[in-house]
């Protein structure tokens, strides 16, 4: 098993050539010559851009959320709302840099990234086989009761072995692991480790690559039916939409996937708005690239802080894992690259990661600055998602449980209300106004069994086992002190929640039943896995020395041959960058927006209605997403006639008297379908429907207006 000891014994070679020494700059690095001095400026800057890049976006965005709720009570057009956080953004700029100075506690550091190594003597085989034995053991039978076995029996055991893993491991960590008392000595010695050059430019060019990547990937979402739809509409009218956009113009209540708290999507209307850009082009083009370098940077910090060595080997094997372990449409590395646009997708790639980061940055360094970037990033997190409503709290309280253990009571609640004070009022509000949390954050199903809710976090087969044994050995694999401390917290919360019959008790308590499935996504679970190839066994060297080549290629070759790519089935790399609409869909939406089309909705094909709410507010559909339809009752007759068009556009076989009843009731206007559909030509007599546009490919399709039918 790894070298627990040496993780924490001593810095590696890479951190000593950063720690300062007697009579050095604050930060390691000595004034530059006259003829190094820009090479030195450039080398610094890319050192320091994952920092100051992700810690900028989350002040940003912070704000942004914090106007926007302000403005729930105002009621301001969005535009007015941004021209304002343009303003502030010096401001905050500023604000940010005095903070960043009066962090004393971080000074000796370029970057403020420091962490504790503390020296132990090193200890005998046997005595290591005896404290680490049980936790390593236990951990293996849980990761093949999870990732193998079906029936409640086997997660009874799962969860059992599980909680035997994390807990003994956290007895068998060193005393002088455990992170020092608020009133430790400062000289104590934390020994820097910021970002070297070189990791940054490595890092610098993946999340470019990654960004670029990102705007080749055609992989359609229906989700983004409502998450780009709701932002053509700001883009449009510059209103914020609380009430349903998508059946009607306001004219029915907001359904649950249209809570009032996230403000991701508004922005994106507002900042399309004020560029004069399509919204697509600037969520494809502009903001997805962007958040992409964003998410990566995240990871890289995470990882920097975590990997008890090789942090970009850690690095390399965890960005591997998202892009070769992605296809399943809720799978955990899907919501990375191909749904980015997403709010959710940031808050789990982007906001978790820096949400560990935060707490590892105050409670090793006391920083100040960690700890108003931890508030930031909570408000910051309900901007992105109403999920960040259930998990920051549970990621806080994860993290309190082992400063509670370690009697660190103050340390304890000042982490958990700056996580999730913003987040849990939040919540309270929507209780008290909308009249329900379970409303604001539903997704539409029923508690997930187990073994799904474990797939689509782990994995299962070889891929869970890899990624169940990431979870319960990182008490033992992390840098020590912190990490492991808030490793233990993680997987100890996860692993109870796992417990047969505790998240349903859980949400019948709360109501919130439907997104419970996303509890372990508080574990950062790519990281996590990116520590499993340098793994180093005690007193081993040549043997580690294979080890340092074997596991990163083993893990690597699994991912590519038990996995499935993000880009997976079909064509859906495209040789330049794209919407995540078809070509066909696309041009067919902006030729019916420009038709002289006549009162009424447009009944199209199921994949035209959900494209064109994506490209216009103007063209209004009969059925944008049948999901949607669960809130206003899939029984009554307002869902059920929008069933039956959808069936009828969409080329299937259904009773022609009922669909001209339907379009009666629901106001088509006109109809539109591909030209390869031949029952609606059939049929266009007996309805009423008067060919009058047609185009060819691509999205041949051909438009009739409802006139009188033939008697």
């Amino acid at each position: 098993m790894t070298q627990v000891e040496d993780a924490a014994v001593a810095p590696a070679p890479a951190d000593q050539k950063n720690t300062p020494g007697v009579g050095a700059r604050p930060g390691g690095s000595r004034r530059p010559g006259p003829g190094r001095g820009l090479i030195g400026r450039l080398n610094a800057a890319v050192a320091g851009a994952p920092v100051v890049f992700t810690d900028a976006a989350v002040v940003s965005f912070a704000i942004w959320t914090l106007l926007y709720h302000l403005n729930l009570g105002l009621n301001l057009r969005p535009s007015v709302i941004f021209l304002v956080w343009v303003v502030l953004q010096p401001v905050a700029a500023y604000a940010a840099w005095r903070l960043r100075r009066r962090d004393v506690v971080t000074r000796h550091s370029g970057d403020g990234e420091a962490v504790t190594e503390r020296a132990e003597a090193p200890a005998d085989r046997a005595s290591l086989l005896r404290r680490y034995a049980l936790p390593v053991v236990a951990a293996i039978g849980a990761a093949i009761f999870a990732s193998f076995r079906t029936g409640t029996l086997s997660w009874w055991l799962a969860a059992g072995l599980g909680l035997v893993a994390v807990v003994s491991a956290w007895l068998a960590l060193p005393r002088a692991g455990r992170p020092s008392d608020a009133d430790a000595d400062a000289d104590a010695a934390p020994a820097v480790r910021a970002t070297t050059p070189v990791q940054g430019y490595v890092v610098l060019a993946v999340s470019l690559a990654a960004a670029y990547f990102a705007t080749l990937i055609n992989r359609v979402s229906l989700d983004d039916v409502f998450y780009v739809g709701k932002s053509v509409w700001v883009a449009e009218r510059d209103n914020i939409p609380f009430r349903d956009f998508l059946f009607t113009e306001g004219v029915l209540p907001g359904g649950s996937a249209n809570p009032p708290l996230p403000s991701f999507e508004v922005f994106i209307g507002a900042l399309a708005r004020a560029l004069h850009i399509h919204t697509a082009s600037v969520m494809w083009y502009l903001l997805l690239p962007v958040l992409a370098v964003f998410v990566v940077l995240a990871l890289w910090r995470l990882v920097q802080r975590w990997a008890p060595r090789r942090p970009l080997v850690v690095f390399g094997v965890a960005m591997a894992y998202i892009l070769l372990v992605a296809y399943y449409a809720d799978a955990l590395n899907t919501y990375h690259l191909p749904r980015l646009t997403q709010g959710k997708s940031v808050f789990v790639h982007g906001l978790i990661p820096l949400a560990w980061v935060y707490l590892t940055d105050y409670l090793e360094r006391r920083s100040r600055r960690a700890l108003v970037l931890l508030v930031l990033l909570s408000v910051a997190s309900v901007g992105y998602t109403t999920t960040a409503v259930i998990l920051l709290p549970l990621l806080a309280a994860a993290a309190g449980v082992t400063l509670l253990a370690t009697r660190r009571w103050r340390e304890a609640v000042v982490c958990f209300l700056a996580a999730s004070a913003y987040p849990l009022l939040s919540g309270v509000l929507v209780q008290l106004l909308r009249g329900g949390l379970e409303g604001a954050v539903t997704t539409y199903t029923q508690l997930l069994p187990l073994r799904t809710i474990y797939e689509l976090t782990l994995w299962l087969g070889i891929l869970g086992l890899i990624g169940g044994l990431a979870v319960w050995w990182s008490p033992l694999l992390l840098r020590r002190g912190v990490p492991q401390q808030l490793a233990v917290g993680a997987a100890l919360a996860v692993t109870v929640l796992m417990v047969p019959g505790l998240l349903k008790l859980g949400g019948d308590l709360s109501g919130l039943t439907a997104v419970l499935w996303r509890v372990p996504w508080i574990l950062p679970v790519p990281a996590l896995v990116g520590v499993l190839a340098v793994i180093s066994l005690p007193g081993l060297t040549r043997v580690n020395r294979v080890l340092a080549v074997a596991l990163p290629v083993v893990l690597v070759f699994a991912f590519y041959t038990q996995g499935k790519p993000m880009w997976y089935g079909g064509k859906l790399v495209e040789s330049k960058p794209t919407w995540r609409i078809p070509d066909n869909r696309k041009a067919a939406s902006f030729w019916i927006k420009k038709l002289d089309r006549p009162a009424g909705l447009v009944l199209a094909p199921s994949t035209m209605m959900q494209a064109l709410p994506q490209v216009t507010t103007e063209v209004r559909v009969v059925l944008p997403r049948d999901l949607y339809l669960t809130d206003y009752g899939m029984e009554t007759q307002f869902a059920q006639d929008r069933l039956l068009l959808a069936k009828f556009a969409d080329g299937e076989v259904v009773s022609i008297p009922a669909v001209a009843e339907a379009m009666g009731r629901v106001g088509v206007g006109m109809v539109c379908v591909w030209k390869g559909n031949t029952i609606v030509p059939e049929v266009a007599p007996t309805l009423g429907l008067e060919p009058f546009a047609s185009r060819k490919a691509p999205g041949a399709m051909v438009c009739y207006r409802v006139g009188a039918p033939a008697r």
